[in-house]
């Protein structure tokens, strides 16, 4: 499951700095056709995704650290189930 995790995490924290760095080109991502002139940005919008990308890098990073942590946690043993006195193990 770590592995599966870190593996998801690469694009994630790569298309959080690259819209970290280049706002404007990270929010028409894919979305280029459909402009024939590209608007402009306003600097409140451009805040918010850069702040949207901090919050999503240290939100991701504290989900990886509970997957790991909950990935070298070992199991906690089965209760012992009694059935008419009998210990049942």
């Amino acid at each position: 499951m770590l592995f599966i995790f870190i593996v998801f995490s690469i694009p994630v924290y790569g298309f959080c700095i690259w819209s970290f760095y280049e706002p404007e080109d990270s929010f028409f991502f894919l979305d280029r056709w459909r402009y024939k002139e590209i608007p402009e940005l306003s600097d409140v919008q451009v805040k918010l995704i850069r702040i949207g990308s901090i919050i999503i890098m240290i939100l991701w990073t504290i989900l990886l650290i509970k997957v790991a942590i909950d990935s070298f946690t070992p199991d906690s043993p089965l209760p012992e189930i009694q059935v008419m006195g009998a210990v049942l193990a």
